[in-house]
């Protein structure tokens, strides 16, 4: 990976085709614009260490993507069970979360601990997810179209989605050059 730009992949692993399908689209995507990802495997977690792993990996990189994959399936749910309206309280009514799709809570950690190393981050989420923390996106971030698994290939071919990518990728580009004509 001699003279390529890192940046960190967060995503649950695959356990669909379609979704090894798409990683293997988005990095080959990335590919064109000397972009290369890493990905912290299932088998390298350490549950007595798992975020100074995470800290140091996502360290050498210059930007960092979240591709919120539907990973978690509710069929009936609710949160803040039995809340109601109260002005003490932020937002404190029940949600009926039935229906809803999570995607892993390692999308949350891992953009998260990429934004305090004030890495770029990209936010590219599966129609259906539910939008929240980190994924929901913002001003910190660049956030593209929902897709679906159906249509990997229409997805990337879309003009929309590639200048939102050009967007991040100039924020990733700008900011490996920043940090490197500095050691010159």
């Amino acid at each position: 990976m001699d003279n390529k730009i890192l940046v960190f992949l967060s995503r649950p692993n695959p356990y669909l085709e379609e979704q090894q399908y798409f990683i293997d689209k988005f990095r080959e995507y990335l590919r064109k614009y000397n972009i290369e990802t890493i990905t912290l495997q299932a088998g390298e977690y350490d549950l007595t260490d798992s975020i100074n792993y995470l800290k140091g990996m996502i360290r050498q990189c210059y930007g960092i993507v979240i591709i919120g994959f539907k990973q978690i399936q509710i069929e009936k749910g609710t949160k803040k069970k039995g809340g109601k309206s109260n002005p003490k309280f932020f937002y404190p009514e029940e949600i009926d979360f039935s229906g809803e799709s999570l995607t892993s809570p390692f999308c949350h950690i891992e953009g998260t601990i990429g934004l305090l190393y004030d890495l770029p981050l990209l936010i590219v989420n599966e129609d259906g997810v539910r939008e929240e923390g980190i994924i929901k996106g913002g001003r910190f971030s660049v956030k593209t179209k929902k897709f679906q698994l159906n249509y990997i290939d229409e997805f990337f071919n879309d003009t929309t989605l590639q200048e939102q990518l050009s967007v991040w990728i100039g924020k990733v580009t700008d900011y490996y050059l920043f940090l490197n004509l500095k050691k010159v």
